[in-house]
């Protein structure tokens, strides 16, 4: 039973332990909350998504502050066959709410420019960027307790029908060794029908105290510089340096259950691990301002190599185990976990004085992701595998549009929309790291009030598929499903002089 229940908390972590890839945040400016398609535009607020584009500004310093707040719901609907045996909620289906409140996500860009050349620079959260709690544990947590309990209770059963029919097989002139072989499949198969037939017949009840909490900042300070080499076309070269730190707070614990032939219990298992790790992400861009009313760019972003050192604590059962996937959250370790290449590409056009049209598609390379799990001597825990050998079927691509208008020299109102389409297989979603297809939405405005000065105001609503994984098991299929809620809220001041 306890080798069973340390398997059972290794699996439900094994496929969230690593945070990233998927989780590269392309809103790291409140000018992006109100206008999106920002891979065209020329801006100090396209540090980010258009850095070439910066040398088309004036001369002089460009300033931009920003800062962002979160709202946001992760909800598994989990149904499962045993969870009607739990003894504080018998119903087939739990549902899991993680809640995450960010309320200050800051961003700052600075720009100096002087005739051909741009010099800038860029800080953001890049990815993350905060925590979510599940206060009632996981689907995943519960429904493997149950199993767990479940299959001790049909090991009982299956020996005890290999008990009474090993004396028949030695009687047709079997040994003990070939009786014993003879009778094994039988007998677990009678085992797992009989317990499936009537499960509340032999599993009274279980109970457990389970929580889970994750936490995910990837923080980028970017630097680089932009050169005209021609009148019209400009190009940009930088560097981001990235530093990465994830932390999972976890516990099984309390878990009692009552069966036919008495009660049990289990040991506590508690997991607090924190991921630490730096990056360099190289950078090129190019710019063509066509004339003066089409902006052609594009940026490509190489991959980044990620390797989270852990810094844990793991309650004394849980660091004595040798199960593989446990092992990965022992102190010191080593967890790989790249960031994927991106390739973007935007435009903008300017069909009169007031009116700005934008358009904008990203590719992430997730496919190419490089993961894997080393100990404190470099030995392989987890040999290292591309993300696309399994857990991603397509690379992620985002489409993208945006409009501005000016309503007069000290007012700018904006709104845009995004299509993002991720091809994570069934195998990549997990209770505490999902991603689902979605539709945003956002508008806003600029309001100018001095020369030179400015501040930008927008609000983004996120519209989620939600998304129904279903995972067969000898005791009923486990169903998930996976939806989401997020609303961001921005505002940043601009300067140039």
């Amino acid at each position: 039973m306890k080798k069973l229940l340390i398997s059972t908390f290794s699996v439900c972590l094994s496929a969230s332990v690593l945070a990233g890839g998927l989780n590269t945040n392309s809103n790291q400016n409140a000018s992006f909350e109100r206008q999106m398609s920002q891979n065209g535009i020329i801006d100090i607020a396209g540090m980010y998504a258009n850095p070439a584009g910066t040398a088309f500004l004036a001369n002089g310093w460009h300033l931009q502050y920003t800062h962002m707040s979160v709202w946001q719901q992760r909800n598994i609907t989990t149904s499962f066959p045993l969870f009607n045996l739990n003894g504080a909620d018998p119903q087939t289906t739990h549902r899991y709410k993680g809640t995450a409140k960010v309320p200050i996500v800051p961003s700052l860009s600075a720009s100096y420019n002087h005739n051909k050349w741009s010099v800038n620079a860029h800080i953001a959260i890049g990815g993350g960027g905060g925590k979510c709690s599940f206060p009632n544990g996981l689907g995943s947590f519960e429904a493997l307790v149950g199993s767990t309990i479940a299959q001790s209770i049909i090991t009982n059963i299956a020996g005890q029908y290999a008990q009474q029919a090993i004396p028949a097989y030695i009687a047709q002139g079997m040994s003990l060794e070939q009786a014993q072989a003879a009778v094994a499949g039988p007998a677990a198969l009678y085992g797992m029908n009989a317990f499936n037939t009537n499960p509340g017949q032999y599993l009274k009840y279980y109970t457990l105290d389970s929580n889970m909490e994750g936490h995910s900042y990837i923080i980028g300070a970017q630097f680089g510089a932009t050169y005209k080499i021609l009148p019209n076309l400009s190009v940009f070269g930088g560097l981001r340096v990235v530093y990465g730190t994830n932390g999972y707070d976890g516990y099984i614990r309390d878990v009692s259950y009552e069966t036919a032939g008495g009660s049990g219990t289990a040991p506590e298992i508690t997991i607090d691990c924190t991921q630490k790790a730096w990056g360099v992400t190289p950078i090129v861009g190019i710019d063509w301002k066509v004339n003066e009313y089409l902006n052609l760019a594009a940026k490509y972003e190489a991959p980044t190599k990620m390797v989270y050192k852990n810094s844990s604590t793991l309650s004394p059962y849980a660091q004595a185990q040798e199960n593989v996937v446990i092992k990965k959250f022992r102190d010191g370790y080593k967890v790989r976990e790249d960031i994927p290449g991106i390739l973007a590409m935007g435009a903008m056009v300017s069909p009169c004085k007031n009116l700005r049209l934008m358009a904008g598609w990203n590719y992430y390379f997730d496919k190419a992701v490089r993961k894997g799990v080393k100990d404190g001597d470099g030995n392989e825990i987890i040999p290292t595998y591309k993300a696309g050998d399994s857990e991603i079927d397509n690379n992620t691509w985002e489409i993208n549009t945006g409009v501005e208008y000016d309503i007069c020299k000290y007012l700018t109102i904006s709104g845009s929309w995004q299509r993002t389409s991720y091809g994570i297989s069934d195998s990549g979603m997990s209770d505490l790291s999902f991603n689902n297809t979605n539709n945003m939405i956002a508008f806003g405005v600029r309001v100018k009030p001095l020369k030179g000065l400015s501040f930008d105001l927008g609000y983004m609503h996120t519209i989620y598929q939600d998304r129904t994984v279903v995972t067969p098991t000898v005791l009923g299929n486990k169903t998930d499903l996976y939806s989401r809620k997020n609303d961001v809220l921005g505002i940043g001041i601009n300067y140039e002089f």
